[in-house]
């Protein structure tokens, strides 16, 4: 009788954390965790066409530019208007005017390589008809767990999407917290969890530095959901969000927009 490949994989990440010891532990459980995220899941989702105008109509709309992974997609969502992108477009009084090139799996190298392309050619074409991009939104992290990116290397990703958006605030979501991820058993999750954690602060580190980087924080649960219903909060894969788990991060997400956005006062 073939053995359920959750159990196999389990088995294969235990023995190996045994003989790898705590920190290569870590990161082969985590590359576990993402082909685990993988078994019947992304697959059976669509991937969204999110660009377009969001919000009432304005004389002035706000651009705005989605860069990253699975999250900035819509993963989970079943529909564009649960995705998190246009629920955080959704709290503006003014309309946006969404761009998003993230795609599911997306780590922060193909961040760099391939998505900053598309983003510098639509800087490039909207400043020939003398319009610019307001704001970038960034969802990237989770797959670097998996991909073992080292935290240099990451620290210069993000660095290097910071660097081409030409002084248009930035906006950080943070890494995701793995450990409602009930997809994943234990230890997996926790283990995830501590290199996503690790990961994140690099995404702290960046917003710390300059005023123009905004992280928006979606690591923690509201003390409202309760860990027992966490679940009415995740999609049928028990990884990604929902759209009521996308409308919870939006909240947070979108006041870091509105601060980034906010103008600033004359003296």
């Amino acid at each position: 009788m073939p053995r359920n490949p959750l159990t196999t994989l389990k088995h294969a990440a235990a023995v190996a954390a045994a003989g790898t010891g705590a920190l290569g532990g870590v990161g082969l459980l985590a590359f576990v965790q993402a082909r685990l995220a993988g078994i019947g899941s992304a697959a059976s989702y669509p991937v969204h066409w999110l660009d377009g105008d969001v919000g009432p109509a304005h004389p002035s709309a706000h651009r705005v530019v989605w860069l990253g992974d699975s999250l900035a997609a819509g993963l989970g969502a079943i529909a564009p208007d649960v995705t998190l992108p246009r629920l955080v477009a959704s709290h503006s009084d003014r309309r946006t005017r969404l761009h998003v090139f993230a795609t599911p799996g997306a780590t922060s190298v193909d961040v760099v390589a391939h998505q900053l392309p598309a983003l510098l050619q639509l800087r490039h074409g909207l400043g020939q008809i003398g319009q610019r991009i307001d704001a970038v939104g960034v969802t990237v992290g989770a797959n670097d767990i998996a991909a073992f990116t080292s935290r240099r290397r990451f620290r210069r990703n993000i660095e290097a999407i910071a660097g081409a958006i030409d002084g248009a605030p930035l906006i950080l979501v943070s890494i995701p917290g793995l450990a409602d991820a009930i997809r994943l058993p234990h230890p997996l999750r926790a283990l995830a969890s501590v290199r996503g954690r690790w990961l994140d602060r690099v995404l702290q580190d960046a917003a710390r530095s300059s005023t123009r980087i905004h992280y928006a924080n979606v690591w923690q649960r509201p003390p409202w959901i309760q860990r027992r219903h966490r679940a009415h909060f995740l999609s049928g894969d028990r990884y990604h969000p929902s759209g009521a788990g996308y409308a919870v991060w939006a909240d947070r997400v979108a006041h870091a927009f509105d601060l980034a956005l906010r103008p600033v006062a004359s003296a």
